[in-house]
């Protein structure tokens, strides 16, 4: 199903638009503006593209002019969890899209590295609004998706704080130098399910990316992964809160922005 192997792009999307959540990263660049959406810090990342643009064309050929590409995207990363049989939260709808994408230096300012340790990943979000308990519960959509060989070569052969027969398998898959764009699970365990299994993995030291497993092993969000991995409910319940936070981060309303019919240019 391409909603539930485009998840993980598509929850990116909503989240970690540079410019809030106005559909600006699904823009395609022009011959005068060059945005987010190619940008270092999403290349051979962000995907599912192609997902938005066919909610669009039937929406539009249903209700023309009328729903915006920002709440489609909304729409559809709530639709992805849930068809992954993870939690589901309201959705406000009534956003417009922008007219304009951010520049790839805001996404590169924006978007957290794999290697990122905890203050600064708690940096990141508390620049759009977002605590500690946020940042720690919308990690945990690491619990389904892919990531590439070059994003977690060096944790699996750098890293102290690693299970070691979890690093040999994932070795399997990564060799040391060469497939940076492989792909392999974020959860080898349970890929297509969303669950709290994420936190589980932290807790034995099998987290796929440095900044995953920065989130326990001494630190300030020690409690909160804890707490995840030992209760679902909890997790599915702060996850779909901070979702929802997500989602009002700088919406465009009213009279600004506009409604697109084509989700990758502006009208």
């Amino acid at each position: 199903m391409a909603f539930s192997k485009s998840f993980l792009p598509l929850l990116a999307m909503l989240l970690l638009a540079c410019s809030g959540c106005d559909a600006s990263v699904l823009l395609d660049d022009t011959p005068t503006s060059v945005g987010e959406k190619g940008s270092p810090a999403n290349f051979n990342s962000l995907r599912g593209f192609e997902v938005i643009d066919d909610i669009k064309a039937q929406v539009e050929a249903a209700c023309p002019a009328t729903v915006s590409c920002a709440d489609i995207l909304a729409l559809a990363a709530r639709h992805s969890v849930s068809v992954l049989r993870g939690p589901r939260w309201q959705v406000p709808l009534g956003r417009r899209d922008a007219r304009t994408a951010a520049s790839p230096a805001e996404a590169i300012a924006n978007l957290p590295p794999a290697d990122m340790e905890v203050p600064g990943l708690i940096g990141i979000f508390a620049s759009k609004g977002l605590d500690a308990k946020d940042m720690v519960a919308l990690s945990g959509a690491h619990t389904i998706g892919q990531t590439r060989c070059g994003v977690y070569r060096a944790r699996i052969y750098n890293d102290k704080n690693v299970d070691p027969n979890f690093a040999a398998i994932r070795k399997n898959n990564c060799p040391p130098f060469g497939d940076d764009n492989k792909w392999t699970p974020l959860d080898l365990q349970t890929p297509t399910r969303f669950d709290n299994k994420y936190y589980r993995n932290l807790l034995g030291g099998r987290g796929i990316l440095h900044s995953d497993q920065a989130l326990y092993g001494g630190g300030q969000v020690d409690g909160l992964v804890k707490s995840y991995s030992a209760n679902n409910s909890a997790f599915f319940a702060d996850f779909a809160l901070a979702m929802t936070k997500m989602g009002n981060i700088s919406p465009l309303t009213g009279a600004n922005g506009e409604i697109r019919l084509n989700c990758r240019k502006a009208n």
